[in-house]
């Protein structure tokens, strides 16, 4: 268990690395304007993508050129950032449905698992450290859960998150876009210093950070709703929040505040996609809660 744990502060990390790193390609000026040359029109060619590197051309082109043409048929920034974020959410569904049910089936186990902790917490040694591994990995095997397979969904949004960002800096439809007849390149830090002329990139962002913050624990707040209604749950209901789950709780709270402290300062397009791929994150969780959790016994 410590493991897992381990890898979710691995992956923070990594999204901390990701994100350093697209501080070294600039498509910005001093102002946080996409650079012309930078700009990604639906006439330009893949080649050239391919010249400036593998990601460019593999991930940020395909959804740049995504935004354009949705983005130039609805006439709208706004929508090519929109339908190509549930695009995207759709295809992905298939790879990402066990890594999630996985996910949530860990925190319908969660009390289960602190009994297990428990039970060794006050033994060190090697072989109370593996006894204790194997039970929870019966405990695993007992309900279908492969605790790596959670791990997934979170590898394959970082690459996206980056490649988004990068889509959304440089798409044609998003740096000549509006919303509410503001430039989408407008950051909400620039909305919060003059909320008069520029609140709805200043409303985006609050509104991105409540779906955030609802994408992130709505697992929890469904798995102690369907812990309540099992045979035995106040048995083992007091025994509090286990070590694994408080060291969750920090990391997703460090990835809010890691998200709301970059969010703030790039352009609205951004807070738009985290927004709308929070609110596909949701609809997804209580899709396989519905289909998947509730119709077991866990």
């Amino acid at each position: 268990m410590k493991n897992v744990n381990r890898k979710r502060w691995m992956m923070l990390f990594l999204l901390i690395a990701l994100v350093l790193l697209t501080a070294c390609q600039s498509n910005v000026d001093k102002q946080g304007r996409t650079l012309p040359e930078r700009i990604i029109y639906l006439t330009t060619p893949w080649k050239d993508m391919l010249n400036e590197s593998i990601f460019t051309a593999i991930f940020v082109y395909p959804l740049a050129q995504c935004i354009n043409f949705i983005g130039k048929m609805t006439k709208s920034g706004v929508m090519g950032v929109v339908i190509t974020t549930v695009l995207f959410n759709l295809l992905t569904l298939g790879l990402t449905k066990k890594s999630t049910i996985s996910a949530q089936k860990m925190q319908m186990l969660q009390p289960e698992l602190t009994k297990i902790q428990e039970k060794y917490s006050n033994r060190n040694d090697d072989n109370a450290q593996m006894m204790m591994a194997q039970e929870m990995q019966k405990l695993y095997a007992k309900n279908g859960i492969n605790p790596m397979g959670s791990l997934l969904t979170p590898f394959l949004q970082f690459p996206v998150m980056i490649a988004m960002y990068y889509a959304a800096q440089r798409a044609d439809v998003v740096v000549n876009g509006t919303i509410f007849s503001i430039s989408l390149q407008t950051t909400p830090l620039e909305g919060f210093k003059n909320l008069k002329e520029l609140w709805p990139t200043a409303l985006v962002f609050i509104v991105m950070l409540v779906l955030q913050f609802g994408s992130a624990f709505i697992s929890q707040y469904l798995a102690k709703k369907k812990q309540k209604s099992q045979k035995g749950y106040k048995a083992y209901a007091e025994n509090g929040n286990s070590d694994m789950s408080s060291q969750t709780n920090v990391m997703l709270f460090s990835t809010l505040i890691l998200i709301g402290f970059l969010g703030i300062r790039w352009p609205t397009a951004m807070s738009v996609y985290w927004a709308i791929s929070s609110l596909c994150t949701i609809g997804k969780t209580l899709y396989i809660q519905r289909r998947y959790i509730d119709n077991e016994k866990v």
